[in-house]
């Protein structure tokens, strides 16, 4: 089994930054060290540039998603849909130089982007046992944190005018996870037709033209192992927001088809703890990890 061609430059990279970074609003990300307020705003402007790369049309998308399968276990109530509502969205950016040039600018940036999410975790349920018709709404306080990492080179403008610009160069996936929630998604194993690649860590940075690639119509499948095997492990992308096939032994397996249209797509592996859908007196639990991938061809940010 192959691994997936990781971004080694620039997560060195952001190992040896200068100075400390600063926290900011989304909107204005800032930093200290060898920056220049000039190389602050270009970074910025980078990154509000590239949305498709910084943010994500997954989780917070609230379609119902119908609940199949049995309990696998004691179920106190029987989900038959549920759906995330996103009532608070707190956003802040850090972003730290590195790797100064022979002035002493930096020639690398490393942006962290993180979002508090609050809401509220909303099933529709039915009693226990499938005979009773009624249904009952409940509602479990949802606190989820989002975070992604992406990066930046500065490199010469391609004019010949001895400028430099600072470009889109990698990014990570994406994880959510409850606040001190205890599941946890441990690996996700991607096999396609010319593709085999497990992914251990979401953050991980790799670079844009190593980006996720799939021609159109491709057939993926997806294996996740998680911490707990009574997980319950949904997909959610490309139209489709479906229950994993539970194998036992905390691994669990879907397949899902490639859009047929070119562009850039993501796509979510969420897990949910057992108690999250099948109790309605214990809380919200869940961790999600998203990524980008390609419908080739497509045309990635200048500079790569």
């Amino acid at each position: 089994m192959s691994h997936h061609r990781w971004l080694g430059i620039l997560a060195l990279g952001a190992l040896a930054l200068a100075g400390c970074g600063k926290t900011s609003s989304l909107e204005s990300p800032a930093a200290s060290g060898p920056a220049t307020g000039s190389d602050e705003a270009a970074v910025a402007q980078v990154v509000q540039s590239n949305p498709d790369f910084v943010s994500e049309p997954v989780w917070q998308d609230q379609t119902p998603t119908t609940v199949e399968g049995d309990a696998q276990g004691f179920a106190a109530i029987r989900p038959l849909r549920f759906w995330r509502e996103i009532t608070q969205i707190e956003s802040d950016i850090h972003t730290e130089f590195g790797n100064p040039d022979p002035n002493g600018r930096p020639t690398l940036a490393l942006v962290t982007v993180r979002r508090h999410l609050h809401g509220s975790f909303n099933i529709v349920a039915g009693e226990v046992p499938v005979g009773d018709t009624s249904r009952v709404l409940v509602r479990k306080p949802l606190d989820d944190l989002w975070t992604r990492k992406v990066a930046l080179v500065r490199m010469p403008a391609p004019d010949d005018t001895g400028l430099t610009r600072w470009h889109l160069a990698g990014t990570s996936g994406v994880d959510v996870r409850t606040r001190a929630g205890q599941t946890r998604v441990l690996s996700l194993r991607i096999e396609a037709a010319d593709m085999d690649t497990t992914i251990t860590d979401p953050l991980e940075l790799h670079r844009l033209r190593h980006i996720l690639r799939f021609v159109p119509a491709t057939e993926v499948r997806l294996t996740a192992t998680t911490a707990d095997p009574s997980d319950v492990v949904l997909f959610y992308g490309n139209d489709l927001r479906r229950r994993f096939k539970n194998n036992g032994g905390g691994t669990h397996s879907f397949v899902f088809p490639v859009s047929t249209f070119p562009g850039l797509r993501h796509f979510g592996v969420d897990a949910l703890s057992h108690d999250t859908l099948f109790d309605d007196a214990l809380p919200y639990d869940s961790n999600a990890w998203i990524f980008a991938y390609a419908v080739i061809p497509i045309r990635l940010p200048a500079g790569n």
